[in-house]
């Protein structure tokens, strides 16, 4: 191998690297926002990059929204059935919902449509 050759290949591997560097910050500032819904209106947006939980007043009760680690999951929910906690942790980026039919009470990440 030529001493041109090694040159083009280090810096082939420095482009490549930036480019993957400046892709990793733009996908950090994209998603991670959620909408809550409550008959069809969104009642609050949440940043999901903040640990905390959440307390939602619906029709047949409370809804509570655990957010962790860029993550979420309804928790402790006053309905019947608990399908809604089913549903487990949604991790950011995904297109699943969390609905909870009882309390008229949806969860979706913002600019993704709801799967039902």
């Amino acid at each position: 191998m030529k001493k041109k050759d090694i040159i083009f290949i280090i810096g082939l591997c420095i482009v490549i690297g930036a480019i993957y560097f400046i892709y990793q910050l733009t996908q950090d500032k994209k998603g991670g926002i959620i909408e809550i819904h409550y008959h069809d209106e969104i009642i609050e947006t949440i940043d999901i990059s903040k640990n905390q939980t959440y307390t939602f007043e619906g029709d047949y009760g409370e809804f509570h929204l655990e957010v962790q680690d860029h993550q979420y999951r309804a928790v402790n929910v006053d309905c019947p059935n608990h399908d809604c906690e089913k549903v487990g942790w949604v991790k950011e980026g995904s297109s699943k919902s969390i609905i909870c039919v009882p309390n008229q009470i949806y969860v979706v990440q913002a600019n993704v449509e709801a799967q039902y």
